[in-house]
């Protein structure tokens, strides 16, 4: 009987209406320093593992049963990972360690089986007294990486072609008036090899007729670095999100702004430069209307103040330059108990803080920053000290819609659901799957998408670490 349990936790399938889930066996993550999901490649499933003494892969074939598992040798000693990309049939990793003091980040190139095809070394930074804390982005085809880290208010940015596996371009510059932790700052990578880095200037209601954004923009055609300043009219930014239109060449923002009450978000705002003419741009403003607050604060409101405690979690390009603007409510609090004093022991104060995702905002802009609609989608999420690794949703996009696939509870035994939203504002929400019978706790805000119907999921439970392909 115990045989054939263990048979059916590696093959367990479960089909409800046209979804399919397939789940790997259970993994311990007790030596995990980190995990990512790589993706599928040549048919199979492959998961990178930050291991306390080695990196590995390892591998899941079509119906996730293991299929191998190899350790991979980076250049050098203790080398320390920056992040893992992957293309259509390879992957890379990008990395730093020490030389005799000197700082040097590299990239290993492999294929779909982790056998190592070449090495780079992108940058040597000489010698550092410390070592610098590198952060990365990604293109939106994956095909060009940045890699950056701040010294004061110098930047060091460097940008690689992973599809030709060579440096494109380099550049440090200073910024005198920035201060690290205390300006905010956006950095993206175009399909071309662009930097656009945006820093938050001045994003105080005290200083609003000052608040702006300061754009720069840089590439490898151009020794100078471009900067302009785009004014927020007195608005003050609440939360913001920034991406590139490849398709339409453009970089745009959508967010949320204030003008009176730093708790509230009084409306939302919506930003669109051509690549062409970095002086000429579209901001819009729309504050929010009664009847779409009293909505996402699910009673009848006299007076429209704005929605506290919500953000912007996702922005989805539209072929004809619109957006579609998905935003979420969120928060945490903190609470404090003290065990009652023992002989000889002093009270003891334990503390637990409680998150809450609840409902999803969806709002669809025009190219013209015109809105076209905006919608409400529910849901109710509550959990505690996991820092709301189960909560939120994933953004699963398709030609047609977007599908937006969430847990409904926290907890072991659960249901999903999603919402499918059309680009007219239509939308359905739909059960998909139950993971009682699974043992499931899935990760969905680290989960990705591997094809038009396709997701992998990872799923923490216990210490014990699974992979869900979920066909939908």
């Amino acid at each position: 009987m115990k045989y054939l349990l263990l048979i059916f936790a590696l093959l367990a399938t479960l089909k409800i209406s046209a979804q399919q889930v397939v789940v790997s066996e259970e993994l311990p993550l007790r030596n995990d320093v980190s995990y990512d999901v790589i993706g599928e490649l040549k048919g199979r499933v492959l998961l990178f593992r930050n291991r306390m003494d080695k990196f590995e892969i390892q591998a899941f074939d079509e119906n996730m049963r293991s299929s191998w598992s190899k350790e991979i040798e980076l250049e050098k000693r203790q080398p320390s990972v920056i992040g893992v990309n992957n293309l259509r049939d390879s992957f890379t990793v990008i990395y730093h360690h020490r030389d005799k003091g000197n700082t040097i980040v590299r990239a290993d190139h492999f294929d779909p089986t982790a056998n190592k095809k070449q090495t780079l070394l992108l940058k040597d930074y000489g010698f550092t007294f410390f070592t610098p804390n590198f952060h990365w982005e990604r293109s939106e085809d994956r095909s060009k990486i940045l890699i950056y880290h701040i010294d004061r208010n110098t930047f060091n940015v460097l940008v690689f072609d992973n599809a030709s596996f060579k440096v494109m371009w380099e550049k440090s510059f200073q910024i005198d008036d920035f201060t690290e932790g205390v300006d905010v700052m956006h950095m993206l990578v175009s399909n071309d090899g662009e930097m656009y880095m945006v820093i938050e200037k001045d994003n105080v209601l005290s200083r609003r007729e000052k608040h702006r954004f300061d754009l720069f923009v840089a590439d490898s055609s151009t020794p100078i670095l471009n900067q302009i300043a785009l004014f927020m009219q007195d608005k003050v930014t609440y939360d913001v999100k920034f991406i590139i239109d490849n398709l339409n060449k453009r970089f745009c923002a959508g967010g949320l702004y204030f003008e009176r009450n730093i708790e509230r978000a009084e409306g939302y705002f919506h930003l669109s430069i051509p690549r062409s003419d970095l002086l000429t741009h579209r901001l819009r403003f729309h504050p929010f209307d009664d009847s779409f607050v009293s909505d996402l604060e699910g009673k009848e409101i006299r007076q429209n103040r704005g929605l506290v405690e919500v953000g912007i979690n996702e922005i989805v390009l539209r072929q004809d330059g619109g957006m579609l603007i998905l935003g979420e409510e969120n928060r945490n609090s903190t609470r404090f108990s003290t065990n009652v004093p023992r002989m000889g022991f002093d009270n003891v104060s334990r503390s637990t803080i409680d998150y809450y995702y609840n409902d999803i905002f969806a709002i669809s802009v025009h190219p013209d920053g015109e809105e076209h609609w905006k919608k409400v989608l529910y849901k109710k999420q509550y959990s505690q000290d996991d820092d709301g690794a189960y909560s939120s949703f994933f953004l699963f996009k398709t030609p047609t819609n977007v599908r937006l696939i969430f847990n409904d509870e926290i907890k072991f035994e659960n249901t999903v659901s999603e919402y499918v939203v059309k680009g007219t504002g239509d939308n359905e929400r739909h059960s998909l799957l139950s993971t009682e019978l699974l043992k499931l706790r899935l990760r969905f805000r680290d989960a990705i998408q591997i094809a038009a119907d396709k997701m992998v999921v990872p799923s923490e439970r216990r210490g014990q670490l699974r992979v869900a392909k979920i066909s939908l």
